[in-house]
């Protein structure tokens, strides 16, 4: 069937079709009718359907052989019909009324090109490993990125002609591609708000493993963007906001201590991480397909 569309949510996917399946049953319980939307699955890892999987009757599965989410999301960008471009994460659960609050937020100001949705976190259980404490004090703060003008794509509604205007997504990174993206739509006068009201839950990376992963991640697409050069290039920004990150996690009333405590040790580890990842990556010959994904 064919959809004349209103919204098109763009879902890239790298081989994780299981959190995949209640990404897209949230989005079949959205209060807005399944005729004002599409969504566009962009697999990213040359992998087929499963059989079990069984698509709803508004979204199209698409391919991209090219590696990184953002080469994802840019084919999402050119199959995409609707006037309003939404980019989603595949782990991510869309709250009923999601698609409705960023609907009415555009309406409400018609200048506004981008608004960026808010995420809420989940966790595995009511006690929180150390890795759940570092997220729930330094994950995904989308008002404090709207504050400073960049927005990540977990939960982003963009009007299509910021896309005409602004360009894509810069598909050579691997990460940091969002800031980089939304930043410079904002820096050509495209306005930026927060929407409190777009909720979408995303689970908490309950492991230091995880979390160690992401920021060897974000390191690498840190050189890439900033172009950053030698062993010391851009270690200021890596540990010149530790004191600004320490004196928001102290203000942290909706934190126990000793959550705040675990959340303290794992950022200072992860500091390190990303400090090694970068030593490793100015004195060694790295191409892009070795850089994590």
């Amino acid at each position: 069937m064919l959809y004349v569309t209103g919204f098109s949510i763009i879902v890239p996917t790298y081989r994780d079709w299981c959190a995949l399946r209640p990404c897209l049953g949230a989005l079949g319980e959205q209060t807005l009718p399944a005729q004002e939307f599409e969504i566009l699955i962009v697999e990213n890892a040359g992998e087929s359907q499963p059989h079990d999987l069984t698509l709803p009757g508004n979204a199209r599965l698409l391919h991209e052989p090219a590696p990184g989410s953002y080469a994802a999301r840019n084919l999402g960008i050119a199959e995409a019909r609707g006037n309003v471009l939404v980019f989603l994460d595949a782990d991510c659960i869309a709250a009923p009324g999601w698609l409705q609050a960023g609907l009415e937020c555009l309406q409400a100001n018609p200048e506004v090109g981008l608004v960026a949705g808010n995420i809420e976190l989940s966790y595995a259980a009511p006690r929180l490993t150390p890795a759940e404490c570092f997220e729930k004090a330094f994950a995904f703060r989308q008002r404090q990125n709207v504050a400073n003008g960049v927005s990540v794509t977990a939960n982003l509604f963009v009007r299509r002609e910021v896309f005409d205007e602004v360009g894509v997504f810069d598909s050579g990174l691997m990460s940091g591609g969002d800031f980089e993206w939304t930043r410079r739509a904002t820096s050509r006068g495209h306005r930026l708000v927060y929407c409190e009201g777009a909720v979408v839950h995303h689970p908490a990376r309950s492991s230091i493993a995880a979390l160690a992963g992401k920021a060897r991640r974000v390191t690498s697409g840190s050189l890439a963007l900033y172009q950053e050069r030698g062993v010391f290039g851009g270690l200021r920004r890596v540990v010149g906001n530790l004191a600004g990150d320490v004196a928001s996690l102290v203000s942290r009333r909706d934190m126990t201590w000793c959550e705040r405590a675990w959340a303290l040790l794992v950022l200072v580890y992860l500091k390190a991480v990303k400090v090694v990842q970068r030593f490793r990556l100015v004195t060694s010959r790295h191409g892009r397909a070795e850089l994590p994904r």
